[in-house]
């Protein structure tokens, strides 16, 4: 059976595209661009999940972004899918615990989330680094919701064009029986409505000065 030249053609191009993504399972792969949004996405070290990484330039300071990034009690105004939230314990000037919960569509069980929140600043190119990595064992587990035990988060605050470059690699474990497939249709979805829920929230601030 012949194949007419342009479908070999993309044929062609279809195989190497796979081949391509197989090869750099381990590197970021562009998913996605919205409003001066990009995400990417790649294989995750736990199970069959896939990281994300999104990132964007905004017209605040790293420390005007680190003060939003640091108010846990706010963050379910602009945290998709986020309840409630709020700062646990404040350990130092520089070291948070923090708590989130997260509403999951029927029949899927609500998860929540305890992080401790470290920052660090760069003085010599005025960066800032926020890690959040779970501590799953720091308050009791509430009834019937499915504690997040396996997450890392790491916002990076690079200065750049008068403003802040803003850089988000986010994986973790839901737990609970969630099909991989479920959760990866929302490693380019949740990571995208979540810079432009920022998005919006720092331009409203801006707007309100």
């Amino acid at each position: 059976m012949k194949f007419p030249n342009f479908l070999l053609i993309l044929l062609a191009f279809l195989s190497l595209s796979s081949f391509h993504r197989q090869q750099t399972g381990n590197e970021w792969v562009y998913e996605q661009s919205k409003k001066g949004i990009k995400v990417f996405t790649k294989k995750s070290k736990w199970g069959h999940l896939r990281d994300a990484r999104a990132v964007m330039q905004v017209a605040k300071t790293p420390d005007e972004m680190m003060k939003l990034l640091t108010d846990f009690d706010n963050y379910h105004t602009w945290m998709p899918r986020c309840s409630k939230s709020r700062m646990v314990a404040r350990l130092s000037d520089n070291e948070f615990i923090a708590h989130l919960h997260f509403e999951a569509p029927w029949p899927v069980k609500d998860r929540d989330c305890v992080v401790r929140v470290k920052v660090v600043k760069d003085s010599k190119n005025g960066s800032i680094t926020i890690t959040q990595t779970s501590e799953p064992k720091y308050l009791k587990a509430e009834n019937d919701v499915v504690r997040i035990e396996q997450l890392v988060s790491t916002w990076k605050l690079i200065p750049k064009n008068g403003g802040t470059e803003v850089v988000n690699e986010y994986a973790s474990n839901p737990g609970g029986n969630i099909p991989d497939w479920m959760v990866n249709t929302e490693s380019v979805d949740q990571p995208m409505q979540t810079f432009e829920n920022l998005q919006q929230k720092v331009n409203t601030t801006q707007t309100a000065h």
